[in-house]
């Protein structure tokens, strides 16, 4: 079996989740002997000579569209020619498909791996190629429930800053949600997005949570929402197992002038990761916070600069543009808690990454995180600062977990993730084997 990764096209500018989980999924792959390229488009032998592409990213949406149009062996345009749901609908129960926002998810069986003795382990390669084209596992790494939006508009804009003065932030959150809403057939980005899931052969995200609410968003039809699975993440165990003595913890401490029981946080500069949150809703705290992680070029120009502005003001508060991964674990194993209070999370490597090193998990609410990690993280509402401060203070009044490293250090490494995904892979071929053969 042959696997393509498709890098996107800013990959080596902004380094993201996405970057990683191919990197070292595509590693874990190559190890238990599979053939795995990772490359950017312009890079990509042709289709026909790869079995299946994952995809791990549905924006921006050209870029998603290149990628099926590649697998299906044919250019954009052709693929926008076969799939007229892109039009914009007369009324939005024309969508094709559509069912009710909030229909409850049914997820679909999951591939067990290894195979049962004597049972074929993988397909034989070159099913898909035989048709020119390759299967299609889409992982989207997407989610946007308008809220930032919302917190934006009941600022800048008069209609919806009156109505949260007159109704109530809730009462107009639901609101203006309703409304975004109902617009979403109408919108040429959704429209592309959908048709693009719809492309694929399988739809598989980290979690059901976040399975269920790419099903209601998209409104994707029964047959779509039933074949949804589960792609897992993974964490490198031999690296963020290793144990430190205190001369080791001392010495990085030392090195990046570091004091002792700081929260960190390690992702891009950005509004989506919500760092200038956590320092305004610990402001008046003496906890020591340290941000890992350069500046992005999206979203809002210039958070970085307010981030460190404030940080400044506060006191107590480092920035480190970047770390070695070698030195993560070290970073971590020095922190009382790794906090990553973003507005969504799919479900958040880096807290992975800090549980398996020994540290207090906090997270957002908005992830799926809590079906991997269940009691033993702590979760805050990320536009609400005096949660994530009461979630902080409730983590570092807690006992570490007895439970947490040793799990995620067993459960959750590269070899047992890519082990999963190319059981996923195999059900896929198999399935497209026995639709070809009828």
């Amino acid at each position: 079996m042959r696997i393509a990764m498709i890098l996107r096209p800013d990959a080596d500018r902004v380094f993201g989740g996405d970057t990683v989980v191919m990197r070292k999924l595509s590693a874990a792959m190559c190890a238990q002997g599979v053939d795995v390229v990772v490359g950017r488009m312009d890079e990509m032998p042709p289709a026909r000579e790869f079995d299946l592409l994952h995809i791990f990213a549905l924006a921006p949406v050209d870029h998603a569209e290149a990628m099926i149009a590649w697998a299906q062996g044919g250019d954009a345009a052709r693929w926008e020619r076969r799939h007229p749901e892109r039009r914009p609908p007369q009324t939005a129960a024309a969508v094709e498909g559509c069912e009710p926002v909030g229909r409850p998810f049914d997820s679909g069986p999951s591939a067990a791996w290894p195979p049962a003795q004597g049972a074929s382990p993988l397909p034989a390669s070159g099913s898909a190629a035989a048709r020119g084209c390759a299967a299609v596992v889409f992982s989207p790494l997407y989610y946007s429930d308008f809220r930032d939006w919302f917190e934006r508009a009941a600022v800048t804009v008069p209609r919806w800053r009156a109505l949260a003065r007159r109704l109530g932030k809730p009462v107009a959150w639901r609101l203006y949600r309703a409304w975004q809403t109902a617009r979403l057939p109408y919108q040429s980005g959704w429209r592309r997005m959908r048709a693009a899931l719809r492309a694929a052969d399988v739809i598989a995200t980290t979690s059901q949570w976040e399975n269920g609410w790419l099903a209601g968003h998209f409104r994707l039809p029964a047959d779509v929402r039933r074949a949804m699975c589960l792609s897992p993440l993974g964490i490198d165990a031999e690296l963020y197992g290793r144990t430190f003595g205190e001369a080791e913890l001392a010495a990085f401490r030392a090195r990046y002038g570091l004091p002792t029981g700081y929260v960190a946080q390690v992702a891009r500069l950005e509004e989506k990761k919500n760092q200038l949150a956590v320092i305004q809703a610990l402001y008046d705290e003496r906890i020591p916070l340290v941000f890992v992680g350069r500046d992005s070029p999206y979203y809002a120009a210039g958070y970085g600069d307010r981030c460190r502005a404030l940080g400044a003001q506060r006191g107590g508060v480092h920035f480190i543009e970047w770390l070695p991964e070698a030195e993560l674990p070290l970073l971590y194993a020095n922190a009382a808690a790794h906090i990553l209070p973003s507005w969504v999370e799919q479900p958040g490597l880096t807290s992975l990454e800090a549980g398996a090193s020994g540290t207090r998990v906090i997270s957002t609410a908005v992830s799926g995180l809590s079906e991997i990690l269940g009691g033993d993280a702590w979760y805050c509402d990320p536009y609400d600062p005096a949660s994530i401060r009461t979630t902080v203070h409730a983590a570092l009044a807690s006992p570490l977990s007895a439970t947490l490293r040793p799990t995620l250090l067993a459960r959750h490494g590269w070899a047992q993730a890519a082990a999963a995904n190319l059981a996923l892979y195999a059900d896929v071929l198999r399935r497209r084997q026995r639709s070809t053969s009828i």
